[in-house]
């Protein structure tokens, strides 16, 4: 049962690769495109590498095999990666192990296993890590001060965060003036009216069932950079193209502080 959904997760790694380098290709083509709709890709990635199903009208347009790893994978005579890219498929075909090379152990069953212990022990690291920033960062900002029901100033944060996902709380530095204030304000209230800081809480539990894959390491960077600044696009819109260059800035005081 581990072993079939260590393979599962595998498949979906895959075929998310496939998407994440796709959405990669398409940032390029709309570089000069709003930043709402490269964000909005990455929503198809995010999905993709939770979801194990594929939706056949649109993977079938793709000339790769969804699931290269079949559910039969430990038990055929002779296990085959099909992932439809042949330079990719003959040398890891060539390197698998028979199911049983030594009679009595299947080597390939359990080579399987070892990776499946080997994810599990990734996974659990990038939790435990994720669960003691949050708690030591929660710990940093006990002091503090309140500024009104949702909003907090602290000498413990170099740059504006929130902190909270059912109700979230932004803080700010204190080197901040009222109009630097005002309008890193508007910027972390657009997030959370995005549900931004959720999207980057799931994301980050899908890079934690994904860790082995560099490619959603990629992901998880570059969706951060079209999240933040569609968020800033969002936000000019609000303002005003009259309060455009006094909201850069204020982005331009807070990078050279941090």
């Amino acid at each position: 049962m581990f072993e079939k959904i260590f393979i599962e997760v595998l498949n979906m790694s895959f075929i998310g690769s496939i998407v994440i380098l796709a959405v990669l290709a398409a940032r390029l083509l709309l570089k000069k495109a709003p930043k709402q709709y490269t964000y909005l890709l990455w929503s198809v990635v995010l999905l993709r590498l939770i979801i194990p199903f594929s939706f056949d009208s649109v993977i079938s347009l793709l000339p790769f095999n969804p699931n290269p790893i079949p559910a039969n994978f430990l038990t055929t005579e002779t296990p085959q990666v099909i992932t439809g890219i042949a330079f990719v498929d003959v040398p890891i075909n060539n390197a698998l192990p028979l199911p049983e090379v030594i009679p009595g152990i299947n080597l390939l069953q359990t080579l399987i296993f070892i990776g499946f212990i080997i994810w599990i022990i990734g996974m659990a690291a990038l939790l435990i890590y994720g669960a003691v920033s949050y708690v030591r960062m929660k710990q940093h900002l006990k002091g503090a001060t309140i500024k009104n029901g949702k909003l907090f100033i602290s000498s413990q944060v170099m740059t504006p965060l929130i902190l909270g996902l059912i109700k979230p709380k932004i803080y700010l530095p204190v080197n901040l003036d009222e109009t630097e204030k005002e309008h890193i304000v508007v910027h972390e209230q657009t997030h959370i009216r995005r549900f931004d800081h959720v999207i980057r809480f799931v994301s980050y539990l899908v890079l934690c069932i994904h860790w082995f894959n560099p490619l959603v390491w990629a992901a998880f960077y570059f969706s951060g950079k079209d999240m933040e600044m569609a968020c800033d696009e969002a936000v000019i819109k609000q303002l005003g193209d009259d309060l455009k260059k006094d909201y850069a800035q204020s982005l331009l005081k807070l990078a050279t502080d941090k």
